[in-house]
């Protein structure tokens, strides 16, 4: 007979009779989920590449099917709220995999269906867990804590090197380990910051609680700085005012006293950094300056805690205080008036500057560069944002219904635009999903995003009014910050909005959907747990696929084609979609002297993908080397990508005429192979 639990609360009050083992596994287990799940990807260059959401999609998938053969009601958590999002979001994960028809990538549409199936599977299973304040608590918790430790560690490579440092792939000049990129880490600790505020703010969190939060910030805005984000920082400007204003609350005074200098001294003293501020941090002056400001933030990190402690009696005599309506009233004209006086004043006496940055901002493109990378924060520059959105614009208006399919932008990029930069995302999720996914694209993303920020939202009303403020920051703080970057491509930055958003808005006992008992039957659980399975079949063939790809490829730059070749054919037998393994096996096979059989597999390399540039150039190449004419294949690569280094020296390289330089030649060409 089986079993069916139900997991109603993570603790319970003393008197009561305890959960059993099981019971308490699966809430502790669900609670450190989002957690986990935000740890694993951050340690994968954020979940970027392909490989870990797929990975992280059959961990859900699995324990989802275990929800629906054993829980009692394994959707008990889903109230309308959750219905909407997980329908846009699944009609968005469905719309993403049916692009692959139409695109000519159809491999970077099944890459970036495994994303977002991750994002809607982490929906689904946390969701389905109906709303408890003790889980929800302890998931904030513990997702504070291991973004904290995440920073730490990012923070250490710079302060640090020679106790830990990064990878030698990653960028020196701005933190970017563990996540890859810079403006990922910043709102990554953005988000941090804000839910470390809420903890710290929160009347019924422990003291202790309270204080390792406070003691926290300090680190996460040193963290913050060296990422040197601008983008990142306004976010989160904006993030910590959406908190201040709907957790309006006497207790925001203390944990501002608290926080505020000591994290204020924090940035003063990385400001007053040098070679920290540079990529020659690890210079004798950097690991100097490093040792030195270490022992400064720990010093503010104490500070800051010890405030929040010294400051508890403040708290209790501001809750015995309870302001009349009448006061509650004039307060806020009063600040209302005071914001209003600030803006205007501070608006007219600064409509100069705005004018003119704002024109900084439209026409210029890159950021100049003056060896300390401080003046990034004063420096209003696009950086050529600009004109990365205007393509997107640009292809969204060519095919409006479906766009280019998903994934193709880069495609779109290096063949429309004049710039020489290599762009793979249009650093806009919003347009970007309008360029590849088209107007159905975008709607059923806002759909989930809305449906998600809405519902929290509606419960910072209720008796959690603080823990759903900063939750709700959070995410307004992400969804913005994703309006300008590519952080939907990293998802250890913007999970926490899927999985803990999920169980923030999750329905409460006795607020279910009046559909969710049809789905809790036996031929329902079975069929819905076979779709579950199902949907895992591309993830697992993808996963699969890019580990062979990836030992093939390190198998391929150690000179060892025998090994490059077995594997580039595991992953073909895997998943043949994908062109980069007819690649690798075409220039081993090149090596090897099997020159007909090296042309065939580039020429199915092109079949596979015919936006993708690298395959044409490749397939010159072996051409050459087969003593066959390579002009038409590599003026193809070039015209896929006129401003591609390799493109522009494939094209000059195979200008002659002459079939006795074609093979010398390509020999001396570079690979795309990295």
């Amino acid at each position: 007979m089986t079993t069916h639990y139900s997991v109603e609360q993570t603790f319970v009050p003393f008197g009561e009779s305890r959960p059993s083992n099981a019971v308490v596994a699966v809430a502790a287990g669900v609670a450190a989920g989002p957690a986990a799940i935000t740890a694993y990807l951050a340690f994968r260059s954020g979940g970027y590449f392909a490989g870990a959401p797929a990975i992280v999609a059959i961990v859900l998938a699995i324990a989802l099917v275990l929800r629906l053969m054993l829980a009692e009601a394994p959707f008990e958590g889903f109230g309308p709220a959750m219905v909407w999002a997980t329908v846009g979001l699944g009609a968005f994960t469905v719309w993403t995999l049916l692009s692959a028809f139409w695109s000519h990538a159809p491999a970077q549409a099944l890459i970036n269906f495994d994303r977002s199936l991750m994002l809607w599977l982490a929906l689904v299973l946390f969701g389905s867990f109906r709303w408890s304040r003790e889980r929800l608590l302890w998931a904030v918790r513990i997702l504070t804590a291991t973004m904290i430790v995440v920073a730490i560690f990012a923070l250490m490579t710079r302060l640090l090197p020679k106790v830990h440092s990064a990878p030698e792939n990653f960028a020196l000049d701005r933190l970017a380990y563990p996540l890859s990129y810079w403006n990922g880490l910043g709102v990554f600790v953005a988000v941090a910051i804000l839910l470390c505020c809420g903890l710290a703010t929160r009347n019924d969190e422990p003291p202790v609680g309270k204080a390792l939060a406070s003691a926290a910030v300090p680190i996460l805005v040193a963290t913050l700085y060296f990422t040197f984000s601008r983008g990142s920082t306004g976010a989160l400007l904006i993030g910590v005012v959406a908190f201040a204003a709907l957790g309006a609350r006497r207790e925001l005074l203390t944990s501002f006293v608290a926080i505020g200098p000591p994290t204020a001294v924090a940035v003063l003293l990385c400001l007053g950094t040098h070679s920290l501020s540079t990529e020659h941090f690890a210079a004798p002056a950097g690991i100097s300056e490093g040792h030195r400001l270490t022992w400064e933030l720990i010093a503010c990190a104490v500070a800051a805690g010890a405030l929040r402690q010294m400051l508890r009696p403040l708290d209790r005599r501001l809750a015995t205080i309870e302001p009349t309506p009448e006061f509650r009233r004039r307060a806020w004209i009063v600040v209302g008036a005071v914001v209003a006086v600030v803006v205007v004043a501070g608006g007219i006496a600064a409509s100069g500057r705005i004018s003119d940055d704002f024109h900084k901002f439209t026409e210029s493109q890159g950021i100049e560069d003056t060896g300390e990378l401080q003046h990034r924060f004063t420096d209003i520059n696009n950086n050529g944002r600009i004109e990365q959105w205007k393509l997107a614009l640009h292809r969204f208006e060519a095919d409006p219904l479906r766009g280019g399919g998903a994934g193709t932008f880069a495609r779109a990029w290096a063949e429309e635009s004049e710039d020489d930069s290599r762009i793979v995302d249009s650093h806009s999720l919003y347009l970007g999903v309008m360029a590849e996914l088209g107007l159905p694209g975008l709607l059923f993303l806002l759909a989930a995003l809305l449906a998600i920020l809405v519902a929290t939202a509606r419960r910072i009303f209720g008796p959690e009014r603080i823990l759903y403020a900063a939750i709700f920051a959070a995410m307004l703080t992400w969804a913005l910050h994703a309006g300008f970057d590519w952080d939907w491509q990293l998802p250890a930055t913007g999970f926490f909005l899927f999985g803990l958003g999920g169980m923030a808005i999750a329905a409460a006992p006795g607020g279910g959907s009046q559909w969710t008992p049809l789905v809790s039957g036996r031929t329902a659980r079975i069929a819905l747990s076979l779709c579950a399975l199902a949907l895992v079949v591309s993830p697992a063939l993808v996963a699969i696929s890019q580990g062979y790809l990836n030992s093939g490829v390190d198998d391929f730059q150690e000179g060892d084609c025998a090994g490059a070749s077995r594997n580039a054919l595991d992953a073909i037998h895997t998943l043949s979609v994908r062109p980069e393994p007819y690649q690798l096996l075409g220039f081993c096979d090149s090596r090897a002297g099997q020159n007909e059989l090296a042309v065939k597999m580039l020429e199915t390399a092109v079949e596979r993908d015919r936006g993708e540039w690298e395959s044409y150039y490749g397939l010159a190449l072996v051409q050459a080397a087969a003593g066959q004419d390579p002009r038409a294949a590599m003026a193809k690569a070039y015209e896929l990508a006129p401003h591609e280094p390799l493109a522009e020296e494939g094209e000059a390289l195979f200008k002659t005429g002459d079939s006795r330089q074609w093979k010398r030649r390509a020999q001396s060409a570079r690979l795309p192979v990295s």
